[in-house]
This record gives structure tokens, C-alpha cells and sequence, in this order.
């Protein structure tokens, strides 16, 4: 039984006051979380022995007890500043173990510490307003219905404004069909790219709207300003807003690009294929502004949750040579990136690359591939041949 957690987040509006708080919250939260890590890292260096979250609970009982302002903190609001050390620990350790790059935890700085929850505790919610502890009632935009049961609670500060999350239990999953009784009519092949943010095996396209070339005037705009200003500034801080702001407006743009496209594939779907890219490779070279700006990610993972609310199946096959095999008989076609067009010489399959790629990873999600002929040489864009292994 699979159960299905949703995030519902909505505009917080407090009051003055109310931002006062919570403003205040975050900046003991920040000490909080730096003076934890602090003690675990001194504690492995000079005893050699680790410090437990429920040990740092200890002494923040302790902590509240005896230092004046604590107790205007509500507990779970500290305590979320120890969860999430906690689990930052947890996955630095895991690197260690797997052999990854470890990258130890960081001391936070108050500018980038942004967020606290409230702990396990139901969250009362009246209307359009919640009950946050030491707090009372605190309006938000109710845009959409709430579903299910509220299990966790998470207040954010995003680009000087506030923000509330609810993680929700809103059931059960629904059940699957078994992808070997899914009609072909229902099984799209995705192939990812930059001319088109993806092409559908079906020869559909999603168009790559570039949300982050369009708004590249602003930004910089926004941060040639940014940099003119003295450092401690109120009007610094005013610019900085600014940036933030046009880089969360960027960022809601990709997300709303990549959910709508989610629906679109789910609803028209029951089995899609991705190409398994190494993304982080990729945006690693001469392409990584368009890669990350395209946001192939984003579009992944939108796709693979909406899956599963709605019953459908969201796969990643081995993207190699989905470009140079032919998706009719299979014999292998090289081409260069600026070759845009599959011209097949064994069986006279022409037809667009990318949908090519698309039909391949269709072809993969299915179980099967193009049987290449064994006398089929390899084949290169200028028609020449070589022996093929």
C-alpha cells in the first residue's frame, strides 16, 4: 500500500507583529542549527564520540530553561533546527559510505536560513486562517481547496515574503495497470532537448519556452544594481529583494511550465519514458545555461508524482545511441549535432532526429528494439560505410 503525501502551499499574511516573530524565530532557529553543528564537530574532535539528535533535545530543554528569549520560541520550532542538522549529518555520512563527495555541513548564515516547521503536532486551520503556536491566528490565501490530513507544517521566507507549506496524507495511491497490458497507443517515448523542451514519440512536441533567456536583461539589470550598493545598506537590502525576486519569478515559470506538461502526459499516457540522462554531467559543459534553463529535472520529477496520483507508469530507460540507431530496422546512423534529420540508408526511414530518439525510448519502454541485420554496416551521415563490430 503506497500512500500519497501532497504539498498545498499557499501566501502567508501576517501582521507586523506576526513578521516580527517570525522574522525573530528564524534568526534563533539560525544560531540554533549553528551552535548544534558546532557541538557535534567538536565533540568527534576532541572526545571522539558523536552527539545524538535526542541528546541535543536534552540540552535544548536545558537551553530554554536558562537563557532568556528562548522560551518565546515554541519548541518545535527549535527542535526542526536540530531535525534538520540531523539529517544533514545523516547524509553526509551516507556520501562517506557510498564513496561519494562527502561535503560536510555548513555553518548557516541569517540571510540563507529561511525556513522552520512545527514539528508533528495537527495544525489547527479555521477558514483562511491557521493557529501557529505563540502566534494565534495568521491569514493566508486559501487559492485552492485543502485535501486530506495535515501531518507536517512548514513556514518559509521566499524573496521577503511568506510563505506556508502543508505536507497532507491524502490517501491511498490509486492502483496500476501492469505495463505489459498497456495498448502501444498509450506508451510515449520522451526525448529531451533544447530546440524543443521535449518531443513525444506520437511526433509531438513541448515547446521550450527559455524562461530564464527571456528574463537575462532583468536579472542583470537587477544585479549591476545590486552591486553599486554599500554593504549594510537598507537600500542594499532593497536590491537584493529585488534579485530574489526575479529569480523566484523564473522559478515558478519553470515549475508551472513543467507541472502543465506532467498533466498533459498523464492524461494523454499510461506508460512514459524518459532518456536516464546524466543531467548533472551535461550541464557541467559549453550548454549548461540552456540545460539548466530548460530544466529536464523538474520535468522528470513532476511527471514521475503526477504518475503516481494518477495511476500511471513514468520510466527511465538507457539513453545511449537513441539518436543514432534507426528506430525502423536499427542500423546505426552517426550523426553530428548539427545533423537535425535521421536519414536511414538500409531501410529509407527519413525522418526528424529527435523523433527518432523518441520512437527509440518507446521501442525500449516496450521491451523491444529494432533487430539490426547482420550483414548491416555502419552507416555515417555522408552515406560512407565502415565494418561494423
Amino acid at each position: 500500500m503506497l500512500l500519497l503525501i501532497r504539498s498545498y502551499r499557499y501566501p502567508l499574511r501576517p501582521t507586523k507583529a506576526q513578521e516580527a516573530a517570525l522574522t525573530t524565530w528564524l534568526a534563533q532557529c539560525c544560531d540554533l542549527y549553528n551552535g548544534a553543528l558546532h557541538e557535534r564537530r567538536d565533540a568527534w574532535r576532541k572526545l571522539g564520540k558523536g552527539v545524538t539528535l535526542y541528546d541535543q533535545f536534552k540540552s535544548l530543554t536545558e537551553v530554554r530553561r536558562t537563557v532568556p528569549g528562548w522560551d518565546e520560541v515554541p519548541c518545535e520550532v527549535a527542535r526542526s533546527a536540530l531535525r534538520r542538522l540531523d539529517l544533514a549529518m545523516k547524509a553526509f555520512f551516507r556520501r562517506c559510505k557510498a564513496g561519494e563527495t562527502p561535503g560536510f555541513p555548513r555553518f548557516r548564515s541569517k540571510r540563507r536560513y529561511d525556513s522552520f516547521g512545527f514539528g508533528t503536532n495537527p495544525v489547527v486551520i479555521q477558514g483562511d486562517r491557521v493557529v501557529l503556536p505563540k502566534l494565534g491566528y495568521v491569514k493566508f490565501h486559501l487559492y485552492r481547496p485543502l485535501k486530506g490530513k495535515i501531518l507536517y507544517a512548514v513556514v518559509r521566507r521566499e524573496a521577503g515574503k511568506w510563505v506556508v507549506v502543508f505536507q497532507c496524507d491524502i490517501g491511498e495511491a490509486p492502483a496500476k495497470m501492469p505495463i505489459e497490458s498497456i495498448p502501444e497507443e498509450r506508451v510515449a517515448g520522451v526525448d529531451l532537448g533544447l530546440t524543443t523542451l521535449a518531443t513525444l514519440s506520437q511526433g509531438k512536441p513541448i515547446e521550450n519556452p527559455r524562461h530564464g533567456a527571456k528574463a537575462a536583461e532583468v536579472l542583470a539589470r537587477r544585479q549591476r544594481a545590486l552591486a553599486r550598493k554599500r554593504k549594510g545598506s537598507k537600500s542594499r537590502h532593497r536590491a537584493l529583494v529585488q534579485v530574489q525576486e526575479a529569480y523566484a519569478h523564473v522559478a515558478n515559470q519553470r515549475l508551472d511550465t513543467a507541472r502543465k506538461a506532467a498533466v498533459r502526459l498523464c492524461r494523454d499516457f499510461d506508460l512514459i519514458c524518459f532518456e536516464d540522462l546524466n543531467i548533472r554531467g551535461l550541464a557541467g559543459g559549453m550548454l549548461a545555461k540552456p540545460i539548466h534553463d530548460a530544466a529536464w529535472r523538474l520535468l522528470i520529477h513532476c511527471t514521475s508524482c503526477k504518475a503516481e496520483s494518477a495511476g500511471k507508469h513514468v520510466v527511465e530507460k538507457d539513453a545511449r545511441r537513441s539518436s543514432i540507431d534507426c528506430s525502423g530496422c536499427g542500423a546505426r546512423v552517426e550523426k553530428t549535432l548539427r545533423d537535425r534529420t535521421h536519414s536511414c540508408p538500409v531501410c529509407g526511414l527519413v525522418l526528424d532526429r529527435d523523433l527518432n530518439a523518441a520512437l527509440n525510448m518507446k521501442n525500449r519502454a516496450l521491451g523491444r528494439s529494432a533487430v539490426r541485420p547482420p550483414a548491416t554496416p555502419l552507416v555515417t551521415a555522408e552515406g560512407s560505410t565502415s565494418a561494423g563490430p
